[in-house]
């Protein structure tokens, strides 16, 4: 009965997996650049659930905005976005060094954790097939063209790390807490260990294409039964494989809004690029879009005014630029783009354009 429902299981993760592959095959240029984009958010978001909260932020307080890769205040995601733009595929490189720049990280990871990242990169590299997870899950010998053939990869990854003490996951325990007029059990979940290591680098190789946290913490636990550990790492990877899926379809809708909303704007041309890392990254700040677009100051004031415009961003205090949801009136500042000002502000954007020109040539030669 286990086998079957094992079996079953594996076809809905197939399937997702294959679904997945079919779209980012046939997914224009510009959606696969976005969705990279995307990955590296989301890396950064399995991380964090895989690593811990961690002690953050003013006082050691969790950031406010801790699943946001541009607005956390957690200093582990310089770290992240460096490494993968040190380590990643192409695609994953160009993406995660775009929001090294905008977010200006400076800090990598410590040496600790360099040797997480370096061991579970040649498991991930010396993995074979044979090991008990990989034979829990019925994927110790798919071929490299099998949808499950990421998941083989990876499990026999976690195979060779497992007994690993900084791999290995504990099982946390009860304690009591003790009150005025009573004591109360509470759980108290074990210290992450470093399955965010193997995801990271499984992010990086593009062993899943578009999928993060694909390795469930489960996964590395030794108090559980291998068709335990098998199961939950079956279920999570659907779980994730779908989500990417959803998400790839939210992106398509989005850049699919913003072209419409922006066709009128020819002279705003760098404002659908801006667009498309609010698509993939969430809010962001003007300073942040300067960054990314090698834009002045000014250049990224006039593309975030051009997508308030179109209704597509509330423009918010500290000059945080969050995207709004479709139907929505967010109140824009004033724009000069129309009114009595449209011509001067018409001359002011030709030769904003002109010094963004010259900056991006200086840019070019500095590297």
């Amino acid at each position: 009965m286990v086998g079957a429902m094992m079996s079953a299981d594996q076809a809905s993760l197939g399937y997702a997996l294959g679904r997945l592959a079919g779209a980012i095959r046939f997914a224009s240029p510009e959606m696969r650049k976005v969705a990279s984009f995307a990955t590296v958010a989301d890396a950064w978001r399995a991380y964090r659930r895989d690593a811990g909260i961690g002690d953050v932020g003013p006082a050691h307080q969790p950031s406010t905005d801790a699943l946001s890769i541009l607005l956390t205040d957690d200093p582990r995601r310089d770290a992240v976005v460096l490494w993968l733009a040190a380590h990643g595929e192409p695609a994953i490189a160009d993406a995660a060094t775009v929001v090294v720049r905008m977010v200006n990280a400076t800090r990598g990871f410590e040496t600790d954790a360099l040797a997480l990242l370096n061991a579970a990169q040649d498991a991930v590299a010396q993995a074979a097939a044979g090991g008990p997870l990989t034979g829990a899950c019925g994927v110790a010998y798919v071929g490299p063209d099998h949808p499950l053939h990421g998941l083989a990869r990876a499990a026999a990854a976690v195979d060779l790390l497992i007994h690993a003490p900084d791999f290995a996951e504990g099982s946390g325990h009860e304690a009591l807490l003790p009150l005025p007029s009573r004591s109360m059990r509470h759980y108290i979940a074990s210290e992450p260990a470093g399955c965010w290591a193997l995801n990271l680098v499984l992010v990086a190789r593009g062993i899943v294409p578009q999928v993060t946290g694909i390795v469930p913490r489960t996964a590395f636990r030794l108090d559980v039964t291998d068709a335990q550990r098998a199961a939950a790492v079956v279920d999570h990877s659907t779980h994730e494989a779908l989500a990417a899926f959803t998400n790839l379809e939210r992106i398509e809708s989005v850049l699919g809004r913003g072209r419409e909303a922006l066709a009128g704007l020819s002279r705003n041309a760098r404002a659908f690029e801006a667009w498309t890392l609010l698509a993939a990254l969430g809010p962001t700040t003007r300073k942040q879009l300067m960054r990314a677009l090698s834009l002045s100051r000014a250049g990224a004031d006039i593309q975030a005014r051009a997508l308030a415009a179109a209704r597509l961003v509330g423009l918010e205090t500290g000059g945080l630029v969050s995207p709004a949801l479709p139907g929505s009136s967010p109140s824009p500042s004033a724009s000069l783009d129309h009114g009595p000002l449209c011509a001067a502000a018409a001359d002011l954007d030709i030769a904003m354009a002109e010094i963004d020109r010259l900056l991006t040539r200086s840019l070019d030669k500095r590297n």
